[in-house]
């Protein structure tokens, strides 16, 4: 005996959700291909079904409700199951893995352990993207991410490694006291990083070192400005690790200094046990360790 599901109809599910990812009725509209009138009849349609309701405005801004916030997490839940179960059926599941990280921890640690990945899991696409520490976690961006965002509802989270950050210089300066590359760049507190490293170092810095900073705005820029033999920079010691090994680059003394920021695995939590994520997740684990 077939059983007769009671549900409200699908297109003002779909209005619902698409609304409450975007948080914009014209948005949802725009993406279903529907007029903004429409969209909003369906959610009001599925509004007075539940006896609930799911969305308010605070001045210009749509908010999600206690209830549409539950709602909106199942549906998307709801979604990524027929998503994936479709993508099986047609032959395209498990084999493509979005994967989206800071461009620091991609060219300094990832990109050049990429062929051991390939080789141990030569099914797998893995497709990189890089993100800023303001992007959100969101399966329109990527399957997973490596970024500092510890948690987010929905989410599944992994701490892979504790960022901290190692003193190098050009071989050719090779000790101390040498000129400073900076990575804190504000008129305010400029060379921060590096006063607070000789504080917790014992090292003086000199007058002329305080004067003549060499500015730059990402640790990226820094590490390659010290390859160049411009000056010592202070970089993650994953990115240090790659000017030590191939000799353009010598450690200073000191100790490393944890910046505070971890780095995470993350994922949705309805997902976490894909084969092609979790194949991903031990490969970074064991590779990390």
């Amino acid at each position: 005996m077939t059983k007769k599901r009671s549900m409200p109809q699908m297109r003002a599910i779909q209005s619902f959700e698409a609304v409450a990812r975007h948080l914009s009725v014209s948005l949802a509209a725009e993406e279903l291909g529907v007029t903004q009138s429409a969209v909003s009849h369906q959610v009001r349609r599925l509004s007075s079904e539940l006896g609930e309701k799911l969305l308010e405005r605070q001045g210009r801004s749509l908010v999600l409700t206690d209830t549409g916030q539950r709602l909106a997490l199942e549906l998307d839940r709801a979604f990524d199951v027929i998503e994936r179960s479709t993508a099986q059926i047609l032959g395209t599941g498990d084999k493509t893995v979005r994967l989206a990280l800071y461009g620091s921890f991609a060219i300094g640690w990832l990109v050049e352990r990429l062929p051991d990945f390939y080789a141990e899991h030569p099914g797998i696409d893995l497709q990189l993207t890089m993100v800023s520490e303001e992007d959100e976690l969101s399966d329109r961006t990527a399957d997973a991410f490596v970024t500092s965002v510890p948690s987010q509802r929905g989410y599944w989270s992994a701490l892979l490694m504790q960022e901290q950050l190692v003193a190098v210089t050009p071989t050719r300066f090779g000790s101390w006291p040498c000129p400073l590359i900076t990575t804190e760049v504000a008129s305010s507190s400029p060379g921060a990083d590096w006063i607070e490293y000789c504080r917790a170092n014992r090292l003086e810095l000199a007058a002329e070192q305080r004067e003549t900073w060499k500015m730059s705005t990402h640790y990226l820029l820094a590490f390659e400005m010290a390859r160049a033999g411009i000056g010592a920079a202070l970089v993650p010691d994953f990115l240090a690790e790659r000017g030590l090994g191939d000799g353009t680059l010598v450690k200073l003394p000191g100790e490393p200094m944890p910046t505070g920021l971890n780095y995470y695995l993350s994922m949705k939590f309805s997902r976490r046990q894909e084969p092609a994520l979790v194949a991903l997740t031990q490969w970074l684990r064991a590779a990390i360790r």
